[in-house]
């Protein structure tokens, strides 16, 4: 009975230990895209461009294809070319490039402006209170540059210049470094969909060892051969 209940506990260990090792890598890093050049974030549906990606900054990987990897950015859900992209496991949360911005003051005299709803056709205009603040997304330059908003959960475009702030500076991203380690950024196609799996195969393999050693360890206690005591005789008178 006892060796049954041993070997129970003993199978609970390492089944746990699997399980743990596997959320925990799943936890250590997340795969993200590295943005370099000219990267556009594409429409899922469409594959019309949304915006420019900013250089140097990372972007979660939610799912991929053949083709594309499914993204998310400040917010907003699109696709990438894989080709354009190189890719990194990182083990915080991606900074993102939002923030608020109003109508430039020297349109206060509309009531309304009208933010394009889409840069590819003439889509139905959202109307913009002048007085209403609004968060930018991204940049879509042209002959002129234009800025991707969200207002109400919407997203349109805006000129730069009808914004108060019409040149747009994007500092630099710079990844946060575990444990005050360095942590280069990936250069080429070569390390697609493979760098962000190194960490988490080593977290693995230590975890199911430091579980695995002590659990074969009581096994052969349990099933060791006992010697047994000889019996004793005492003469009585």
């Amino acid at each position: 009975m006892l060796k049954k209940l041993s070997l129970a506990i003993i199978f609970c260990i390492i089944f746990f230990g699997f399980f743990y090792s596997a959320e925990a890598a799943k936890a250590l890093t997340t795969p993200h895209i590295v943005i370099e050049g000219e990267v556009w974030l594409l429409d899922i549906e469409s594959g019309k461009r949304l915006f420019l990606l900013p250089d140097t900054y990372y972007a979660a990987i939610k799912n991929m294809d053949e083709n594309f990897y499914y993204v998310t950015f400040n917010g907003v859900e699109g696709k990438v070319e894989k080709q354009l992209v190189s890719t990194v496991g990182y083990h915080t949360q991606a900074a993102g490039t939002m923030q608020e911005l109003k109508v430039h003051p020297q349109y206060g005299d509309f009531v309304t402006i009208a933010l394009k709803t889409s840069m590819d056709s003439a889509g139905e205009d959202i109307h913009l209170p002048v007085n209403d603040s609004f968060i930018f997304l991204g940049l879509y330059p042209l002959s002129e540059m234009w800025y991707c908003v969200m207002y109400q959960d919407k997203i349109g475009y805006i000129k730069a210049q009808r914004t108060t702030v019409p040149e747009m500076q994007i500092p630099e991203f710079a990844p946060e470094q575990p444990n005050g380690e360095d942590k280069g950024q990936p250069s080429g196609n070569d390390k697609k969909e493979k760098s962000f799996f190194k960490k988490e195969s080593t977290l693995r393999i230590i975890i199911i060892a430091g579980l695995s050693v002590p659990a074969v360890v009581l096994i052969a206690l349990l099933f060791k051969p006992r010697k047994t005591k000889r019996g004793r005789y005492y003469y009585e008178e």
